[in-house]
């Protein structure tokens, strides 16, 4: 049975009504068919649409690795950046973003080629690393004969002790028992107090060339004493070794300075003993003081005498001297620990 269909009266201008049958739908055969259907233009309009967004984002992210490696290849080809410790190149952190999996990949490539090359820094600053540097280097570092002396430098430190002894022995009995001629001592104002001694030898100091060299007493500072003059006074020159002593008991001070400057005296002896044939004439201010602000006081010494360097051992530089700011070039003299591997570090 047919059912009836509805129609709608269309009113034309003219008064004329027209029926107008609504459309039959079309039921689809196939149920592939069904759904919502497009027109050729919208479907052609979204592929294109969709092509756009892709080339953006595919234009993006290959602008941001072509940035990346283009920075990572600016650190390996500059010579400034390539041997950094950080090996990096600051202006790559403004492209860090979350890339596919094979931009990751690439990126963590490049990053892991990066940190596998060791710089020259990394690998001749690492104090844990010094006992395989020196069997590298198929020497001994003490073994070295510096311009000035005619023995290396360990030999130098090791007659040291009974080259000070002789020659205290002689000067004894030069003097019929009495001691000889000491250090100048000097009270200052404020309970401070110091002593100078001057050793000259030759015709003295030459020439307006002048060191300063800070020491503290220790063994490093006793090496950097034998460094200095073996290495890098020559003759006519003028040395000044000036030790500070922190302790500020006034009533000992006398007793105390003057011992000090005896002892820097017989290590200055030595030294220059076994520098003879190189050392001809030279000055050397030994001077040993008690001073509430050592810093200002070196400071003003290197104003007023304008020397080539300033030259002090490491562990005065790591206390005493610890954020010391000088306008001369500065000269930092290490020891090196003697390394057993039985019985550890010793001095």
């Amino acid at each position: 049975m047919n059912q009836q269909q509805q129609s709608i009266l269309l009113t034309l201008p003219d008064g004329t009504q027209n029926p107008l049958q609504e459309p039959t739908r079309r039921v689809p055969s196939n149920p592939s068919e069904a759904g919502v259907q497009f027109d050729a233009d919208e479907l052609e309009r979204g592929r294109s649409r969709v092509k756009a967004t892709r080339r953006l984002s595919n234009d993006k992210s290959n602008s941001t690795s072509r940035s990346t490696s283009r920075a990572a290849s600016r650190v390996r080809s500059e010579e400034f950046l390539k041997w950094t410790v950080l090996r990096r190149d600051p202006s790559m952190r403004l492209h860090r973003e979350t890339h596919g999996s094979g931009d990751e990949s690439s990126t963590d490539s490049e990053d892991s080629s990066l940190m596998d090359e060791v710089s020259d820094e990394e690998q001749v600053s690492d104090v844990e690393n010094d006992h395989e540097i020196d069997e590298q280097m198929q020497y001994d570092m003490g073994s070295r004969v510096l311009p000035n002396y005619v023995m290396s430098i360990a030999e130098v430190l090791d007659t040291s002790k009974r080259w000070i002894s002789d020659n205290e022995l002689r000067e004894a009995q030069n003097h019929d028992g009495n001691q000889p001629p000491g250090a100048d001592y000097t009270s200052l104002p404020g309970g401070y107090s110091r002593a100078v001694q001057l050793l000259s030898k030759g015709r003295g100091a030459t020439t307006q060339r002048n060191y300063i060299l800070c020491t503290d007493l220790t063994t490093e500072a006793n090496y950097a004493l034998a460094y200095v003059i073996g290495a890098l006074v020559s003759s006519g020159d003028t040395l000044y070794l000036v030790h500070w002593d922190g302790k500020s008991n006034v009533g000992s001070s006398r007793e105390r300075l003057l011992r000090n400057v005896a002892t820097l005296r017989q290590q200055v002896l030595h030294k220059l003993d076994c520098a003879a044939a190189a050392l001809v004439d030279l000055d050397v201010v030994i001077l040993s003081l008690t001073h509430p602000y050592p810093k200002h006081l070196l400071s003003e010494m290197i104003y007023a005498l304008k020397p080539i360097t300033l030259c002090c051992s490491l562990s005065l530089v790591l206390t005493t001297l610890q954020n010391f700011v000088c306008s001369v070039p500065t000269l930092v003299i290490r020891k090196k620990l003697k390394r057993s591997r039985k019985k550890g570090i010793s001095d």
